[in-house]
């Protein structure tokens, strides 16, 4: 599990374009570790289109594939799993209509996370952590320190954050006990989603290194 976090990206239909499975390809060539599609006010034709082919991306280069609050495209798809957030399907509902799949939950503080902590999730996301472009109903951002704390709080389980995270702040973020970041922007908007992606990863890989030296990543 831990691995497949590393570096998640969030293929935002924000970003589609004529270019976006071609992004999403070199991300994963440089070192992406799962991908999911996020969309939000799109025709479900339009979407499973598109989710189908991330998918098919995703498994021809052996890389996890994660549909947004969408469990029937899960199952339909046969994607790893679904990401929740707070106002979206109940975990254990998510958990028995897509039985056998990953469920990881969006949390942003403390609260939040009392709401989730008994429900069978498989990860949590936690963000958003900078203020971030791709999700205007993020909220305010947590930073470092409230970052930190939920990290404490849950020591025992997978966890990644999201938000703002780009090349310039992600170390910060590893050091925090996080298994991995999400980014979308980060990938998506750059000129070289191939070198960006490779960057992100060695960043994360370092990371996580110098948390644990006698660790193997």
């Amino acid at each position: 599990m831990k691995d497949i976090l590393k570096l998640y990206l969030i293929a935002d239909y924000l970003y589609y374009d004529e270019n976006f499975y071609d992004k999403v390809k070199e991300a994963i060539k440089g070192g992406v570790t799962a991908v999911q599609f996020r969309f939000k006010g799109i025709e479900d034709r339009l979407a499973f289109e598109i989710a189908k082919n991330l998918r098919e991306i995703c498994e021809e280069n052996g890389v996890a594939f994660f549909i947004n609050n969408r469990p029937d495209f899960a199952i339909l798809l046969d994607a790893d799993g679904v990401h929740v957030g707070q106002d979206d399907l109940p975990v254990q509902e998510v958990k028995r209509i897509a039985c056998g799949k990953i469920v990881g939950v969006s949390v942003g503080n403390e609260f939040e996370y009392e709401k989730v902590k008994d429900m069978p999730f498989d990860y949590l996301s936690f963000g958003s952590v900078f203020s971030t472009p791709t999700k205007s109903d993020a909220g305010e951002p947590i930073g470092l320190e409230r970052l930190k704390r939920l990290v404490e709080i849950t020591p025992d389980v997978p966890k990644i954050a999201i938000g703002g995270i780009s090349e310039e702040n992600a170390l910060s973020v590893i050091k925090t006990g996080v298994c991995g970041i999400a980014v979308s922007s980060a990938i998506m908007k750059s000129t070289s989603p191939y070198e960006s992606a490779k960057r992100l990863r060695e960043i994360v890989e370092n990371g996580l290194k110098d948390r644990n030296p006698k660790a193997n990543f």
